[in-house]
């Protein structure tokens, strides 16, 4: 569920040499703007909850570090299916505490063009796996959560292809989040994360470290009580540069994004639900710009 094409080989294949850029092939482990539906609400205990998340993000310019377009002739598409399982353990602690466990399994179809060359490949991505998240709800209204996970690369990978549906890279995420009802028809969501990246070895290229945060506020009106109108989006920001071969890239490489747009979420159950949502990115550098649209259902089994 990433955003990014893979734009280091891409560079690789025009000759573009004297451009480097943000996260080894522009890509993301993190699908950014994932988490904006009640990203602290998991199942209850003893319970398990099926979620599935469709994307298709497009975008027709790279920006580089001054913001301006820096790859002639760009244009990316990228669909992603990723399906997740969660399971709420049936113990609490005294306090009130609650533990959960989960995995996911993405992969789609990707296609790169660039400086009149293209490229495209369809297949598996990654998984994410979450041994444990830790769940706390101070008040009825109150919603936390926060644990470690890891996303590691399944798939083929090429290193001389444009295009690549896996990172080829292994991330470790410290995920955290927020769901607040300051009000029955209000909703505050935040879910911030940080990624940790490890090196490429069939690259040795390191892509930097990754803050990113989604958020939504949410209103339902008394006379549509299932139905949700939100505003979402994400903040992300590279915070450590890139490196090959244990050198820092010029400038850092540092990714920067902002993305906003509307959701709808409609309930069917207080524990079944679909999102549409779009997103649209705003001030980009050291990475591409775009819009993405997401379909997000969950259902209990």
């Amino acid at each position: 569920m990433n955003t990014r094409a893979y734009v280091c080989l891409l560079l690789s294949v025009v000759s573009y040499t004297n451009f480097s850029c943000a996260t080894e092939n522009g890509d993301t482990t993190w699908p950014l703007g994932v988490q904006t539906v009640v990203p602290a609400l998991m199942p209850p205990p003893g319970g398990t909850e099926f979620y599935s998340y469709t994307v298709y993000y497009h975008a027709d310019s790279y920006k580089g570090n001054s913001g301006r377009s820096a790859i002639p002739g760009f244009k990316l598409d990228n669909f992603v299916q990723a399906l997740r399982l969660v399971h709420t353990w049936n113990y609490q602690t005294d306090s009130g505490v609650q533990f959960t466990s989960g995995l996911i399994g993405t992969g789609g179809h990707i296609k790169v063009e660039a400086g009149g060359q293209s490229d495209e490949k369809t297949g598996m991505r990654q998984a994410y796996i979450t041994p444990l998240n830790v769940l706390y709800s101070p008040t009825p209204q109150l919603h936390l959560l926060g644990g470690v996970s890891v996303f590691t690369p399944i798939g083929g990978y090429d290193k001389r292809d444009l295009a690549n549906t896996t990172p080829n890279y292994t991330t470790y995420i410290s995920e955290f989040a927020l769901t607040w009802f300051p009000h029955p028809n209000w909703e505050v969501s935040l879910a911030p994360t940080f990624s940790v990246n490890q090196r490429n070895k069939d690259t040795d290229y390191r892509s930097g470290n990754v803050f990113n945060v989604d958020y939504m506020v949410g209103y339902r009106f008394d006379s549509m009580p299932k139905l949700q109108f939100g505003v979402a989006g994400y903040y992300t920001k590279q915070v450590t540069d890139d490196d090959i071969d244990g050198t820092d890239l010029p400038n850092g490489n540092r990714l920067e994004k902002f993305a906003v747009g509307p959701q709808l979420f409609y309930s069917f159950t207080q524990s079944a639900g679909v999102v549409l949502k779009w997103l649209h990115e705003t001030n980009v550098k050291n990475g591409p710009m775009g819009d993405s649209v997401w379909l997000e259902a969950a259902f209990p089994l």
